[in-house]
């Protein structure tokens, strides 16, 4: 079940401005139509999509544009009032917008443009007829491959190499924190357009939803256990170490492996999400009835679980009131338990057993 009422109120909260060319819905994002952006005025420190191992320990302030007057240009004279847009990045972008009169040396876009995350059931777009432009420098990461696969393409605003661009239609998104997943939203249900962006996102990697077995199998229960290895996985972490493993993890996975040998209808594996394709990730948690694991990004694929499974998370007591994956569980129908351990400790593997 997903929480529509988001979507009511974005139908019914519009502000429509320069004959429409500007829609404001809910106060959260906007749709534009024909903009010119002058990349020149869009002051960094870098252009983003570097590797990783180029830029260790970068500061996080240098991930981001500064967005001076006449980055954005529109045929009409506006002036958003910063009260519609409270509390949001879109009131800084939106805050010296100019006027154009003449097109000259433009690169024409006609294709749909989403800036930042998309929305692109509600506006009815087909996802492959969707670009992606990223309006940071954030540095290439392992979800690269999840915009191609997704969309017809993406692009930051850092690598383009026209000065002056006209979007026929671009759609800016609202921030993090007001997101539909951000955790600060507190959902008990699905928000808008969930599971079709599930399904969406399982087919493009070939994994087709509606032919899989839903039914819970009390007699073949796949039980998988998601490991943590060191990994860098952003530049203000150069050495990769990962805070949030178990300390004993080989002696506590040889004591399951053992344990889970008595019962004859679970098959409990072991792996770890770091160094696997989005592909192999996706193909392993489709199949897993309970997946456990320490609290970390990886249980994220909890979103792509079947519904009726389980969730069991273990937490330290510096991570016990961390509700992410909780309500992830949540709107994907998944049964969720926190699995409170004593990290280091000899009894940890019986604990995680007994949970």
């Amino acid at each position: 079940m997903t929480d529509i009422i988001h979507v009511i109120q974005w139908c019914q909260n519009q502000i429509h401005i320069c004959n429409s060319s500007v829609i404001i819905f809910n106060k959260l994002f906007i749709k534009t139509h024909s903009i010119i952006l002058q990349t020149k005025f869009a002051k960094g420190k870098r252009n983003g999509g570097k590797d990783l191992n180029k830029v260790l320990k970068q500061n996080e302030n240098d991930e981001y544009f500064h967005f001076e007057k006449d980055f954005i240009q529109f045929s009409c004279n506006i002036l958003l009032p910063i009260e519609i847009l409270p509390n949001s990045h879109l009131s800084d972008i939106f805050s010296s917008v100019t006027l154009y009169h003449t097109w000259q040396n433009l690169s024409i876009i006609n294709e749909t443009t989403i800036a930042f995350i998309f929305y692109v059931d509600f506006f009815r777009h087909d996802p492959k007829s969707v670009h992606i432009l990223f309006l940071d420098t954030h540095p290439k990461g392992n979800l690269e491959v999840l915009w191609l696969q997704l969309f017809h393409s993406y692009i930051r605003l850092g690598h383009l190499n026209i000065s002056s661009i006209f979007y026929k239609e671009l759609i800016w998104s609202p921030s993090q924190a007001q997101s539909e997943l951000d955790l600060k939203q507190s959902r008990q249900k699905a928000p808008s357009y969930f599971f079709d962006f599930r399904q969406y996102i399982l087919e493009k990697f070939n994994i087709i939803y509606s032919r899989i077995n839903k039914n819970f199998n009390c007699q073949n229960i796949n039980i998988l256990f998601l490991v943590r290895h060191n990994y860098i996985a952003h530049p203000r972490n150069p050495t990769g170490e990962i805070k949030r493993q178990l300390i004993n993890e080989n002696q506590i996975l040889n004591e399951l492996i053992l344990k889970f040998q008595n019962f004859s209808s679970i098959h409990f594996t072991f792996n770890h999400f770091e160094q696997l394709s989005m592909q192999q990730q996706l193909s392993i948690i489709i199949q897993t009835d309970i997946f456990i694991g320490m609290h970390g990004a990886s249980l994220t694929d909890v979103l792509f679980m079947k519904s009726n499974r389980a969730l069991i998370q273990f937490a330290t007591t510096a991570w016990q009131k961390q509700t992410h994956f909780e309500q992830m569980a949540l709107i994907n129908n998944i049964n969720y338990h926190r699995c409170l351990i004593l990290n280091g400790h000899s009894t940890t593997a019986q604990t995680i057993f007994n949970c």
